[in-house]
């Protein structure tokens, strides 16, 4: 609970984060977890970029509609032959059978020798559609130099988004005595209170654009919220769910990035998920500098940390965003003041008798590699 106290006297930066991570962790728990975390990295534009390593697949299937590749094939088209290096070994996951990649005589082709183990070569290994796995290289004694391979970095962005919040006390409510709290703190307290839940709110929700404008003309850019950037794994449930799809679930939550993710979910879907759990182990635990307690579930898959997300209600109230929180950053402008949380003082026309201050904030979300998040959308119960 937000203490009117803090709110007196000066109000530095640290000083409000510290109410963000300690007293307003309930209400706003992305945002208290990325300052408790130290998740914080200067922008130096406008258009925040950063590059991400896209994880390199090791599956494809068999491309060939009109199915007629028997064990004697040894030129296969397959869907992606990116992933595929002369030298290296593969298996079909349909039968077990190994080959090994002699050629590639385009992009999407590789020819093979099959059946190289014990497995023999076998139709349904290349049926259309039969997925293989690039299952490692293996080089020649005393072969030259295999060819190149470079690993593909993806540019990823997002938009700043200025936050204000004004608070304006006359000459004479400063002035006077009150039988109750003071009342400039308390709207500090308030603004403070609108402007981290916009926050929050831009976190989870927000669109990225930058092609806006305000009612005087002034140019508006907006940053992406994670429900909007994460587009990988997305699950659209919509309806009941089984423990056995919750699982499904964690595995594409947990196939890349982090062993232990953080899921942020409506009150529906935690009811579904603590009705899975009932007779099974959780684990209380405290998240380090956020005054918020969170239980933990072990699956197959990792360790998910659940916590409560009062933005999800309503429509959203069988949605969940699990996050690998260290692929998150919170990116404030720097200069002239910057971007953090902040209270501007006396902003009012010179010769008013009011005080005039603003809470202020101006950052963008630096979600990093998104299809290390994953997004379950729709659950209305446990099925």
């Amino acid at each position: 609970m937000i203490d009117t106290d803090n709110f007196q006297g000066a109000m530095t930066p640290d000083v409000l984060a510290t109410v963000v991570r300690v007293q307003a962790a309930n209400e706003n728990p992305l945002y208290a977890m990325l300052l408790g975390g130290n998740r914080i990295l200067k922008a130096k534009a406008e258009k925040v970029e950063w590059y991400t390593t896209q994880p390199a697949s090791r599956r494809t299937a068999i491309n060939n509609p009109a199915d007629n590749y028997t064990d004697v094939t040894t030129t296969l088209a397959v869907d992606d032959g990116s992933m595929f290096m002369i030298g290296d070994t593969v298996i079909a996951e349909a039968s077990g059978e190994i080959m090994l990649v002699t050629a590639k005589p385009a992009t999407n082709s590789i020819t093979v020798s099959r059946g190289i183990g014990g497995v023999a070569a076998a139709d349904a290994s290349v049926e259309d559609n039969a997925y293989l796995m690039n299952i490692g290289n293996a080089h020649g004694e005393g072969a030259g130099s295999p060819d190149t391979s470079a690993a593909q970095k993806v540019q990823a962005y997002n938009y700043l988004q200025t936050f204000r919040q004004a608070v304006e006390i006359s000459g004479r409510m400063e002035r006077v005595e009150t039988l109750t709290e003071d009342e400039k703190a308390f709207q500090r307290a308030e603004a403070f209170k609108e402007v981290t839940r916009d926050i929050e709110h831009a976190l989870i929700f927000g669109a990225r654009n930058n092609s806006l404008a305000d009612a005087d003309g002034k140019k508006v850019t907006t940053m992406g919220g994670l429900r909007e950037m994460v587009t990988t794994h997305v699950t659209n449930q919509g309806g009941a769910m089984t423990h056995d799809e919750f699982i499904a679930w964690c595995e594409s939550v947990f196939d890349t990035g982090s062993a232990t993710k953080t899921l942020f979910a409506g009150p529906t879907l935690l009811t579904t998920i603590h009705s899975f759990y009932d007779a099974k182990v959780r684990h209380n635990t405290t998240v380090t500098n956020v005054g918020l307690r969170i239980q933990a579930i072990d699956t197959p898959h990792g360790t998910l940390n659940l916590v409560p997300h009062k933005g999800l209600r309503g429509a959203y109230a069988g949605d969940g965003i699990a996050v690998d929180t260290e692929n998150l950053k919170l990116r404030p402008t720097e200069k002239n003041g910057g971007g953090r949380l902040q209270l501007k003082e006396n902003t009012q026309e010179k010769g008013q008798d009011s005080k005039r201050e603003e809470i202020f904030a101006e950052h963008t979300l630096d979600f990093g590699a998104e299809q290390n998040h994953a997004q379950l959308r729709g659950v209305t119960a446990a099925a």
